[in-house]
């Protein structure tokens, strides 16, 4: 096999590893975390036999007065360290099994308080407040809690210092009043939603955080210090005088019926299924689920994809997307998108958590066919297949850690394995350094390989350095995929097989402050090769008997690319934000050796008007994969936003995109449009409507007009935490030609009820 690479690129990221993971344990060494507790500490009040408050948004309760409240927040944007134009007070009082806190929000315009209705988990088109809690004091994870002027929940898990879990869920209660003050909230959480030991008396991690959206202005009690945009564990102030508190086990029992028709025949169908959760001793939770249905979920978004490398789609399924980051890793190793994709999911259980420095990760799935109502035939289509994942990983240092991820499938007499380790190390308050080895094995690859080829063709190595704080950030990045390294049965990467890739990235950007504005400004630069077997040459040649490949092509060729970005994020004004880029490059294929070009714009409204809206344009040369040659391609994307009431939302959003010839000639247009209708009677019962359509039209040797439809309806309440009642339906249509043809239709009535024991 020709492997013809440079020499420079060949061994830059080993060296690189050595530099960098020195200087990384040495600095580490050096600026560790100040463990004092400095002056950003509240005392919480210890409820003995005083009555607890009544969660109703009213600060009225006696107890209330019994706490020392804190205030004098300061400003992060947009005149960073000022104090807050309206301050904030806030007050923590506790009992054995429950934290209360509650907030003054104080506005000079309470007429003026932008408050919607929204879903759990969409508070950020209204005024908000969140509160950060660090119950381990380990400077690294953490819980969110927030809440907006209409009591709108919103919660995630912290970890890695910044990185955070959106599809975490809690169990907690809050109410919010509006009033000529501004507004206010009480809040009611359990300790059982925490991990924690119940010896002695805590010291937390404890933040908040409120934004103004009509002023765009982000307030902080303690996070002053933190190195970016993001909120920081390792920068919370302190929550004391927790005792004699407990947090206990929670064992949650929710099973499922559900009922309705599918098919294009209508078929009746009635199913149940049954998920469980137990936090073990520690901090670890146990889920298991059982013929798992997800009637509740959207379906994907349609996008526009012109490359050879298939759409990433986020998880959207309950059972997966609860303790998904511990599976996380620089390379996607491990996606729970592939699970279920090919099969129904039979059953699944998963185990996540920490215990003391070490965090843990084990999920099992099984995949086959399960509805007894389908035909024969489909039922073999279906794929019956073992997944599973196993996480380790260590914290070292003040904020650093060390991991290992092992993915597994089975199936069919083969397997598909990739295993890694990983490291994270913090330099400082603003220096991280990250990277990670994995390798590959697949059966049928091994049956097929030639002898000459070597395990370490399986291998990837990545190495990033990267620099943070407010004003700057700056990466270099160092990768290395070796052409017959394979994990896309289990994990994610934009790969075709035996064929990868080494390359060294460089990025930065700078957000100075204008005003209240702030301007935006980035470069970015790549040098990379590619890298082939000769099983990928030949497939290719066996492909595209009729094409030629490019006389200057060779494999050691080094491809380029540099970009600038720049803009500006307004504040209190119509626009909220207004950007260009360009890009330029070398690109390096089989059939053309180029160079690519592209440029475009977006501009975004305020989200907090009634209408809003965005619009991006780019253009330029691109390698056309499905004619294996140069082409050029023109995309245009609106997205809108239309809140004729406070609890209702319209959005709309369309995306159209031509390809066309090197002699601009269209041989490609593509088309895809969305609505999506979302009305809430009150928090916890709504109505979404959605639709979206696809076309597509291609020229490609022989015309081709393909066309897709699909309706969706779902109505849900959430009867008791974590209760719900759906009834859903989802109605899909494909067209070829003139050709209308129903693909597939469901409605279902799926009931759930949560037993917290």
């Amino acid at each position: 096999m020709n492997m013809n690479n440079s020499i420079y690129l060949r061994f830059f990221p080993c060296q690189l590893v050595c530099i960098l993971v020195a200087q990384a344990v040495f600095v580490s060494l050096i600026w560790a975390h100040d463990d004092g507790l400095g002056k950003h500490v509240l005392e919480g009040y210890h409820l003995g036999q005083e009555t607890p408050p009544k969660i109703d948004g009213n600060l009225s309760d006696p107890v209330w007065q019994l706490a020392e409240p804190i205030s004098g927040f300061i400003q992060l944007r947009p005149d960073r360290t000022k104090l807050a134009t309206d301050d904030t007070e806030v007050r923590v009082v506790f009992d054995t099994y429950y934290l209360y806190i509650g907030v003054r929000c104080y506005d000079s315009s309470p007429d003026k308080i932008v408050n919607r209705l929204t879903r759990r988990g969409d508070m950020w088109a209204s005024d908000n407040i969140s509160f950060f809690i660090d119950p381990h004091h380990d400077h690294r994870t953490g819980y969110k809690f927030a809440t907006t002027p209409g009591g709108v929940q919103n919660d995630d898990y912290r970890y890695e210092d910044t990185r955070r879990d959106s599809n975490w869920r809690g169990i907690w209660w809050v109410e919010a009043v509006i009033d000529e003050l501004g507004w206010t909230a009480e809040f009611k959480i359990p300790f059982a939603n925490f991990r924690f030991s119940e010896i002695g008396q805590q010291v937390w991690g404890f933040d908040i955080e409120r934004f103004n959206f009509r002023k765009s202005e982000v307030t902080v009690w303690r996070q002053l210090t933190q190195a970016g945009p993001l909120t920081r564990m390792s920068d919370l102030g302190h929550l004391c005088g927790l005792r004699q508190i407990l947090g206990g086990k929670l064992l949650e029992v929710t099973p499922y019926f559900l009922g309705g028709i599918s098919g294009q025949n209508n078929l009746g169908q009635a199913d149940g299924g049954l998920d469980l959760q137990y936090n073990l001793a520690g901090s670890l939770k146990t889920n298991l689920t059982f013929n798992p249905d997800f009637a509740q979920v959207e379906a994907d978004q349609l996008e526009i994809n012109l490359t050879r490398f298939p759409t990433r789609f986020p998880e959207q399924r309950p059972f997966f997307v609860e303790g998904n980051s511990f599976f996380e890793t620089p390379l996607d190793l491990f996606f729970s998108r592939r699970i279920g994709h090919r099969g129904d999911i039979l059953w699944g259980a998963k185990m996540t958590g920490k215990a003391g420095s070490y965090s843990l990760g084990f999920l099992s799935s099984k995949t086959g066919h399960f509805a007894s109502l389908e035909t024969s035939e489909a039922q073999n289509e279906k794929e019956s297949a073992l997944y599973s994942a196993f996480r380790a990983k260590r914290d070292i240092l003040k904020r650093s850690n060390i991991g290992f991820l092992l993915t597994t499938k089975e199936y069919g007499g083969n397997y598909s394995r990739v295993g890694g380790v990983d490291m994270s190390l913090a330099l400082g308050q603003t220096y991280l350094v990250s990277g990670q080895m994995a390798q590959s094995s697949n059966s049928q690859r091994l049956a097929g390989e030639s002898s000459h080829y070597s395990l370490s063709q399986n291998r990837a190595y990545t190495l990033m350095f990267a620099q943070r704080d407010y004003l700057w950030s700056a990466s270099l990045l160092a990768e290395r995929i070796e052409p017959m390294f394979e994990i896309n049965q289990t994990g994610y990467l934009r790969k075709e097989e035996d064929r990868g890739w080494q390359s060294l990235n460089l990025g930065g950007s700078y957000k100075p402050p204008v005003g209240k504005s702030l301007l935006f400004f980035s470069a970015s630069s790549s040098l990379s090769q590619e890298l082939y077997t000769d099983v990928y040459l030949e497939n290719w040649k066996m492909e595209y008997p009729e094409l030629i490949v490019s006389p200057d092509f060779r494999q050691d060729l080094i491809t380029w690319d540099v970009g600038l970005k720049t803009g500006i994020d307004f504040s209190e004004s119509v626009w909220d934000y207004v950007g260009l880029f360009y890009h330029r490059g070398r690109r390096v294929e089989l059939t053309d050796v180029f160079i690519a070009s592209n440029y475009g714009f977006s501009l975004e409204s305020n989200g907090a008007l009634p209408v809003s809206g965005e619009i991006d344009l780019s253009q330029g040369n691109f390698y056309n994969f499905a004619q294996q040659g140069i082409g050029r391609q023109r995309q245009v994307a609106l997205g809108g936003t239309i809140r004729p009431r406070s609890n209702c939302t319209i959005e709309i959003n369309s995306n159209h995109a031509q390809s066309l010839t090197t002699y601009n000639r269209i041989d490609g247009r593509f088309f895809a449009s969305s609505l999506r209708l979302t009305y809430l009677f009150r928090r916890d019962v709504f109505v979404r409507i959605f639709g979206q359509i696809g076309k597509e039209r291609r020229n490609y040797g022989q015309i081709q007009n393909l066309r897709n439809y699909l309706v969706s309806f779902l109505f849900g309440w959430e009867y008791s935490p974590k209760s719900h009642l759906f009834l859903a339906y989802n109605g899909n249509w494909q067209t070829e030609e003139v050709t209308v043809e129903l693909e597939n239709r469901v409605m279902v009535l799926k009931i759930s009820y949560l037993w917290n024991l």
